[in-house]
């Protein structure tokens, strides 16, 4: 990988095919990861029910 990247390739939802087509490694991937400032405690918790993820709220019903 360049020194100039393009930060779509290493969306997870890409990152898979261009690792299968060589256009990034894992070392760019871990680099990459690396680089991410550490940000946790700046995140609000979501309470909103997620049926889609196995959460259900019958309550409402």
């Amino acid at each position: 990988m360049s020194n100039k990247f393009n930060p779509w390739d290493l969306d997870i939802r890409v990152r898979d095919r261009n690792l299968t087509a060589g256009s990034l490694t894992e070392k760019d991937v871990e680099k990459f990861l690396g680089q991410l400032p550490d940000m946790a405690d700046q995140v609000d918790a979501v309470t909103i029910p997620q049926p889609a993820l196995g959460g259900r709220d019958d309550s409402s019903s």
